[in-house]
């Protein structure tokens, strides 16, 4: 049932009867949780899944705060939700994903969309410093209000299988310099960020994480006006094999130098910004032309 937009209704006893139900999937799909009157209403409740008690993986499409807090306070349905999709939220300002150890162990998944009022999101400490070991792609679009992505600081321990991160529509996102810190990361779109000045903060970018980005393969960046940097300093980047950087007017260079590039990635743009790069030398330059691909 995932993936199907078009699902408005779904009886209780469709599903509520399936007592060895082990796997159950609304991702991007059925979403009218608790929005009937409770006690008249012949549809499916959160309560229903709830009381499915071989379930074990769950994907759920969510969009409002009541649906939120019932799954938030639901120890049952915490525990196995793999596939989570928030959408058009009204006065979500904070999303916990992670109330005590275990909370999110599951999730591979995380979509937000169109939460006009969301600012960050948030594990609680009392989940432990290893929080959603099992995350691979997150997806962020139409989040105006979003000013960091986590509040909490992403260690060493945390998302060690994220693999994907897609922004799109954040116009208040500064940066997104706890991507350093993943070490799986492959793909990183940042998309109509208007407010973005630099990608790493040069803040963030302490000695210990020269060796960053140990697997990304993919860098899209398009319509970030007020770009400045990707980052201060080199970075080897030596799995990079795509990178991409359209409407980028005031992002003069690019992230790295042919000497610290084991092997170098394509790189997609205008031939007019490319023309007005800023390079080290006339070597580095030279070097890099055949890699340039006109967008």
């Amino acid at each position: 049932m995932q993936r199907n937009q078009y699902l408005r209704t779904i009886p209780r006893e469709a599903i509520s009867g399936l007592c060895q139900l082990r796997v159950l999937n609304f991702y991007y799909s059925y979403s009218a949780w608790e929005m009937h009157d409770f006690e008249v209403s012949t549809e499916l409740k959160l309560m229903d899944l709830e009381c499915l008690k071989n379930l074990d993986s769950l994907g759920i499409t969510i969009t409002n705060i009541s649906a939120l807090s019932r799954v938030s306070f639901s120890k049952s349905l915490r525990e196995c939700i793999q596939y989570l999709y928030i959408k058009e939220c009204e006065g979500l300002y904070d999303l916990p994903l992670s109330l005590y150890p275990g909370d999110g162990d599951k999730l591979r998944r995380l979509s937000i969309n169109n939460c006009t009022e969301l600012r960050h999101l948030e594990i609680n400490e009392a989940a432990g410093q290893n929080w959603l070991p099992n995350l691979e792609i997150l997806a962020l679009n139409g989040l105006p209000s979003l000013t960091s992505i986590w509040k909490n600081r992403v260690s060493h321990g945390c998302l060690l299988n994220l693999r994907c991160v897609n922004i799109w529509h954040c116009e208040k996102l500064k940066n997104v310099s706890w991507t350093l810190r993943l070490p799986k990361l492959e793909t990183l779109y940042i998309f109509y960020c208007k407010e973005m000045e630099e990608v790493i903060s040069g803040e963030d970018l302490a000695e210990e994480y020269l060796n960053a980005f140990p697997k990304l393969k993919i860098m899209s960046i398009r319509d970030v006006p007020e770009l400045r940097s990707i980052c201060h300093n080199t970075i080897s980047f030596p799995c990079l094999k795509n990178i991409a950087i359209i409407d980028c007017p005031k992002l003069r260079k690019l992230p790295f130098k042919a000497h610290t590039v084991s092997k170098l990635p394509t790189v997609y743009c205008y031939k007019g910004w490319w023309d007005n790069l800023v390079w080290d030398d006339d070597d580095t330059k030279h070097t890099f032309l055949p890699y340039f691909t006109a967008a």
